[in-house]
């Protein structure tokens, strides 16, 4: 009888430790440090525009806590005087989302007498916020010319 007694006690201490393992080890409520992860899923880097055509891109911003908010702007690399630039536009997802697709379309001007910008090496600047306040700011690197004369 003592040695079942024994068993028992070392079968309850067992259940005891594992639980507590459980309710200790196991934290889904990981603190938030980091801002959203954000992709352009259709333009790879580098990729080449032409003036007088349609940008189009397809964000994609995942984070743990809810995305609720993003920008974007496009601007000269190397700030050129006469570039082409998209002034930042802002995005209240009006909600929070911890999974979420945007497009955005930007018309880039054609070639005109009035008015022409330096071709090459341009930045598509993003930026994202969670409920938590933290920013993260993503870089496409992407070129721009005029297409060639006919």
């Amino acid at each position: 009888m003592n040695l079942i007694m024994k068993f028992f006690k070392q079968i309850s201490l067992l259940f005891l430790l594992t639980t507590a393992f459980a309710f200790v080890g196991c934290n889904d409520d990981d603190p938030d440090t980091v801002g959203p992860t954000i992709e352009i899923t259709n333009i790879p880097d580098n990729k080449e525009f032409k003036f007088g055509e349609d940008l189009f891109m397809n964000f994609r911003f995942t984070d743990q806590t809810g995305v609720y908010e993003y920008a974007y702007e496009i601007y000269s690399k190397d700030f050129l005087p006469k570039e082409f630039t998209v002034k930042q536009k802002h995005f209240d997802l009006q909600g929070y989302f911890t999974e979420i697709n945007q497009m955005q379309t930007v018309i880039l001007p054609a070639k005109s007498t009035a008015e022409t910008y330096d071709e090459g090496d341009y930045i598509i600047e993003v930026k994202a916020s969670d409920i938590n306040q933290r920013i993260t700011t993503y870089y496409k690197p992407i070129r721009i010319v005029y297409p060639a004369a006919e």
